[in-house]
């Protein structure tokens, strides 16, 4: 029987929310994402809030230069990462919805990095640079979250067809099929 658009839609939905919530469980996949990615990743902008904290400046927006320089340029590599490999694992599996979802993020963050990137250059509105910096930051690691969500490699527990992993009543592939006693 065929689908129609609503059921690939709620289905859609369903796998957002999967990728969403069920890598938040696994401790691995946790630190992996705060001190591979957030701290890492946005070094930039650690360096720079430990260097305003130092300095004893008030924390207000227009004294943030640095911070909002930083975040500027956090979230477009974060998100444009994510939403390329976010794409390729979609268009592999052939989930079309999925692949407009990755490219729409990926135009919209470009949106916002050009037009707040003049922003930032003109020094204007810099309390809008700073708070949308920090929410497209936010949207980043929930978007590198979704493209990381089946990666295998930041789950705690072995996959089931590893060595050490799995059940031991599987049957196990290959064959020794040729060998003599």
């Amino acid at each position: 029987m065929e689908k129609n658009n609503s059921e690939y839609n709620l289905e859609f939905w369903r796998e957002l929310k999967r990728r969403t919530r069920v890598p938040l469980s696994d401790l691995t996949f946790i630190f992996y994402l705060v001190f591979g990615v957030v701290v890492f990743s946005g070094f930039g902008v650690v360096v720079e809030l430990v260097k305003h904290w130092f300095a004893g400046a008030p924390f207000d927006v227009s004294s943030l230069s640095g911070v909002r320089a930083a975040l500027s340029v956090f979230y477009p590599a974060l998100i444009g990462a994510a939403t390329l490999q976010l794409t390729l694992e979609a268009v592999k599996k052939s989930e079309s919805l999925m692949v407009v979802f990755a490219i729409a993020s990926l135009l919209i963050m470009l949106g916002f990095a050009v037009f707040h990137g003049i922003q930032e250059f003109r020094q204007e509105s810099q309390a809008q640079v700073f708070w949308v910096s920090v929410v497209l930051s936010g949207f980043g690691l929930w978007i590198w979250t979704i493209a990381n969500a089946d990666n295998p490699d930041l789950k705690t527990k072995p996959r089931n067809d590893e060595a050490v992993g799995g059940s031991v009543n599987r049957k196990l592939k290959g064959s020794t099929e040729g060998f003599s006693q």
